[in-house]
């Protein structure tokens, strides 16, 4: 059983059930799209470099801009 971020004996404050959820599953078409525009024909790697470029820039802004909310709703709340 996987132990919840409450228990004693939890170690890794940002490894918890739903991480592996998140990230194992609801992330696999995104992981077979990256590997598609690889391995897939017709392969252009330009394309496909663009294409990652993409996905982590629109990755990075929207955890970016949600850690500034939050940050901004931590200071005015609490």
């Amino acid at each position: 059983m996987i132990p919840l971020a409450s228990s004693a004996g939890y170690t890794l404050p940002f490894v918890g059930p739903g991480t592996y959820l998140i990230f194992g599953i609801v992330l696999a078409p995104v992981y077979l799209m990256l590997l598609a525009w690889f391995v897939g024909e017709p392969s252009d790697r330009k394309s496909a470099l663009l294409g990652v470029g993409y996905v982590v820039g629109l990755t990075t802004s929207l955890w970016g801009s949600l850690f500034v909310v939050t940050m901004f709703i931590h200071a005015l709340f609490f």
